[in-house]
């Protein structure tokens, strides 16, 4: 599966870095979402001269090309996860074990509808996070 990032990386002109390649690997590894601070610890235990920001970068990069998304949390930290999903969809995100999984549905064009014909205005992007508890904590 992380074939498709390194391709998805390939046609954005993004060089398949030792460090690139060790994020995606780490964050495909699990479903869920990290803190860069997080990707930095890990990332310093194979890469002794890798700073903060360079992570920071990376992950800025992912973004840019729709393979990264950033969630903001309670503490008003961003938090990044991997999607393999490139058509419009939201996100469910645990609250207890922090899995973050895929939701194909988009209502996008009927809201942008809504805000041009309720407020004269012209709506050009969205972002919607859905939390909760997922099937296997419910049940625990």
């Amino acid at each position: 599966m992380i074939k498709q990032y390194i391709e998805i990386l390939r046609q954005h002109d993004l060089k398949k870095t030792p460090k690139r390649f060790e994020i995606l690997r780490i964050m495909q590894s699990k479903n869920t979402y990290f803190s860069p601070q997080e990707l930095w610890r890990m990332l310093k235990q194979k890469f002794q001269k890798i700073g903060l920001p360079t992570v920071y970068r990376i992950l800025q990069q992912f973004q840019d090309i729709g393979i990264v998304y950033s969630i903001r949390k309670e503490d008003n930290q961003l938090y990044y996860f991997l999607c393999s999903t490139q058509q419009d969809h939201h996100h469910f995100i645990c609250r207890k074990c922090h899995k973050v999984s895929c939701v194909q549905y988009c209502d996008f064009e009927n809201i942008k509808q809504l805000v041009e014909d309720q407020l004269q205005s012209k709506a050009e992007t969205h972002f919607l996070q859905i939390e909760g508890l997922c099937k296997e904590c419910r049940e625990s």
